[in-house]
């Protein structure tokens, strides 16, 4: 019994620091595709729900607080936020009543636990989620927001579901496709790459999550499909 107490331990002290290191790695590839002065705009999607983009958002964005960068993460998905349930958070305020008018950033935009990460959740449900996301307003608060962070960090809905994400990449410096193993097929993912093409999106790469075998790292990072 105590054996198999003591493998399960190692095991998961295998398993999250197979995690860790993946996180660096991509971290790292995104640190080197994007040679810019000023604040650098990611955004993560998918091409389904369920596919693991707000955990990869916010593990992402952990990573890179940790390599001394000042982060905002911003919950896009006004349809199904999940930012707040992540960090136990209340959703109000959030981006649509700082868009809206109803609050300021400043007051919006919470700390977290994690020294040099802030984050602004979705805040109140919208009946207009496509046009708020590509609206003027938005893109004004992102230019307001890019003065104070080194990375925003965009947690985006999914784009074979809606087509609220392609706003936010055409004003981002690029994009980061999360797809799930023995889930995402390859037309759905297929289908996400032609909607990027279409706008010229810059994709820095495809992050496979899920992955089984305990031999390898659980998150892959490709950057570039073919």
């Amino acid at each position: 019994m105590a054996d198999n107490i003591k493998d399960t331990a190692e095991l998961q002290s295998i398993n999250l620091f197979a995690v860790q290191e993946s996180y660096k790695t991509i971290r790292t590839n995104i640190f080197l595709s994007v040679i810019k002065e000023g604040c650098k705009r990611i955004v993560i999607t998918s091409s389904l729900p369920s596919e693991g983009k707000t955990t990869t958002s916010m593990n992402l964005a952990i990573s890179m607080a940790q390599a001394y960068m000042k982060v905002l993460i911003i919950d896009c998905d006004l349809r199904k936020s999940k930012i707040h349930k992540v960090l136990n958070i209340p959703n109000v305020p959030g981006l649509t009543n700082v868009i809206s008018g109803m609050e300021k950033y400043s007051v919006a935009i919470r700390e977290t636990k994690y020294t040099g990460l802030h984050v602004l959740t979705a805040g109140l449900q919208v009946p207009n989620p496509s046009e708020i996301l590509a609206s003027e307003y938005t893109a004004r608060l992102l230019d307001e927001l890019s003065k104070e962070y080194d990375y925003i960090i965009l947690d985006s809905p999914p784009l074979n579901i809606v087509a609220d994400a392609l706003p936010l990449v055409r004003i981002s410096d690029g994009v980061v496709l999360v797809v799930k193993q023995n889930q995402t097929t390859h037309n759905d993912l297929k289908k996400a790459i032609d909607s990027l093409e279409f706008i010229n999106a810059k994709i820095f790469g495809i992050i496979l999550n899920g992955v089984e075998d305990i031999n390898k790292k659980y998150y892959k990072y490709k950057y570039k499909y073919k």
